[in-house]
């Protein structure tokens, strides 16, 4: 979590779940979060980021998303949801169109990512590979994810519950209960092991 960052009640900061950010910036604040900028000037900066567009399926499936999500919204679910399709296919990872993330979406691995239609996702979501972002199969409703919050490897988030800005969900963890912000929950079913003061 960006050190000025300011805890807050889940998607209650400004274009936290970037409903009203264009596609543009929504992409620019995508790649921004994958791609690392070392300081060599913006033509290596670009020059790599070139790259890795055409090489890393992981940032491909970040913008299928941003793609398929704008077509969502303009009710055109069938191109919508073959951009999904594409991008399952290519990465392993199914992100539903319905679902709303905001800007810095990062998806460190992409293989086995799940996350449902009604899931609600601040800025700075960082995802390893194997989580489930979704339904609990018990109650109706999915999760609302705050802003700058980690899923390790293997995580599961699920049902209608409130992750809090800043927290990390630890690798493996199954968690079908709210955790605070800066919270770090871990284990089955998981529980906050600590609250984190960085």
């Amino acid at each position: 979590m960006p050190p000025d960052a300011e805890v807050s009640t889940p998607n209650e900061s400004l274009d936290s779940d970037g409903s009203t950010l264009s596609l543009w910036q929504l992409i620019r604040a995508d790649i921004r979060g994958m791609v690392v900028d070392r300081g060599h000037g913006k033509f290596v900066f670009w020059l790599s980021i070139a790259l890795k567009l055409l090489l890393y399926p992981r940032i491909q499936t970040v913008l299928l998303f941003r793609f398929s999500h704008a077509l969502y919204r303009l009710r055109l679910s069938p191109f919508a949801y073959w951009l999904q399709s594409v991008g399952l296919s290519l990465s392993g990872a199914e992100i539903h169109p319905a679902a709303r993330i905001g800007p810095g979406l990062c998806l460190m691995h992409s293989s086995g990512i799940v996350i449902g239609d009604r899931a609600l996702i601040g800025r700075g979501f960082i995802c390893f590979h194997g989580v489930t972002v979704g339904d609990s199969g018990k109650e109706e409703g999915q999760p609302r994810i705050g802003d700058y919050v980690t899923a390790s490897a293997g995580a599961k988030i699920l049902g209608p519950i409130t992750i809090g800005d800043g927290a990390t969900i630890g690798a493996n963890a199954v968690v079908l209960t709210d955790v605070p912000p800066r919270g770090v929950a871990v284990g089955i079913p998981a529980r906050t092991a600590k609250i984190r003061t960085d």
